[in-house]
């Protein structure tokens, strides 16, 4: 078992992309064209989403984190809500807390809470008070779910087949092929 008692969250770097990247693909799946996308904006500084990663005492990489700010349209788009037929208030700019990945050897050690409370303190410090996720009902003891609530979210929907109703995520490590698992909307703050 790592020493999991120090480790540190700092700005992805271009070196990170191919750890963070094989982390992605193992432990969330996708299309390679999305999980590049994302690292590109996140490295790029004129763009408005950040990557972050977590390292270990001896600097590897044991997890990595996106997040989003977009306008209306954007994030509709991103949750899926028009193909789901979903009303959620949102706001001119929203926080979208697109993905976080911890190494199995790492989970349940903070990696995520970590995470998930730097990424907030990014939007506030941008003045993004409205933020939303989603949360894949993956096939472990403890998922993206309880972060979300941990964290003041309120779930907003949880809908069958998600990923296969949006079309938008191949390669799913618990499906073995397009993901047909369940996914939980959520929003914060809680005035849904």
């Amino acid at each position: 078992m790592p020493n999991t008692s120090s480790f540190r969250l700092r700005p992805l770097a271009p070196t990170d992309v191919p750890a963070a990247d094989r982390l992605w693909a193992s432990r969330f799946g996708g299309a390679p064209d999305t999980r590049r996308t994302w690292i590109e904006a996140a490295l790029d500084p004129t763009h408005s989403a950040a990557g972050l990663v977590a390292v270990g005492p001896d600097d590897a990489l044991v997890g990595v984190s996106f997040l989003e700010v977009g306008p209306r349209r954007y994030t509709r788009h991103y949750l899926g809500l028009d193909t789901l037929d979903l009303d959620v208030p949102l706001a001119s700019q929203n926080g979208l807390f697109h993905l976080t990945c911890v190494r199995a050897d790492w989970e349940n050690r903070g990696v995520g809470s970590a995470f998930y409370k730097r990424r907030l303190e990014r939007l506030a410090d941008r003045g993004v008070s409205r933020v939303f996720g989603i949360a894949w009902h993956r096939p472990a003891p403890v998922g993206s779910r309880v972060l979300f609530e941990k964290h003041d979210f309120t779930r907003i929907a949880t809908i069958e087949r998600y990923y296969a109703r949006t079309n938008s995520r191949p390669h799913c490590p618990a499906c073995g092929g397009t993901c047909t698992c369940t996914a939980s909307l959520y929003g914060r703050p809680e005035s849904f």
